[in-house]
This record gives structure tokens, sequence and C-alpha cells, in this order.
């Protein structure tokens, strides 16, 4: 990715938590703590899947069946 596709990306998610006018007076603050919070809190513990499993999808005809 251009270093110019990396700040518009930036400036679009800045904009959209209400942040561009901090963008604009602090550009290297908020760059700065938009890679920390992109970063991970830590590694998932033995066994476990990083990504959550899907919940079942709820099904009302499984319902319907014992009436």
């Amino acid at each position: 990715m251009s270093d110019n596709a990396g700040s518009d990306r930036l400036r679009v998610l800045a904009e959209q938590a209400g942040l561009g006018r901090a963008l604009e007076k602090f550009p290297d603050g908020v760059k700065a703590a938009a890679e920390r919070g992109l970063r991970p809190l830590g590694d998932h513990p033995k066994g476990y899947d990083p990504v959550a499993h899907p919940a079942p999808v709820f099904d009302p005809t499984l319902f319907e069946r014992g009436t």
C-alpha cells in the first residue's frame, strides 16, 4: 500500500470516529495511537482459536415440529 493510500485510510477512519480535527492538529499523535490500536493485546491461550466460532442459527421450524 502506498503512503498516500495509508494516510487517506487513516483520515477516513479518524473522521468516522470524530477525530478529524485532532488529526489536523496532531497528525503524529493520531497516527501513533492508530498504530497502537491495531496491534493485538497479547497471544491467545493455547488450545483456543483466535477467531470466535459463529453462533448457531436460530431455526424456528425446529420448535414448530413439537406442536
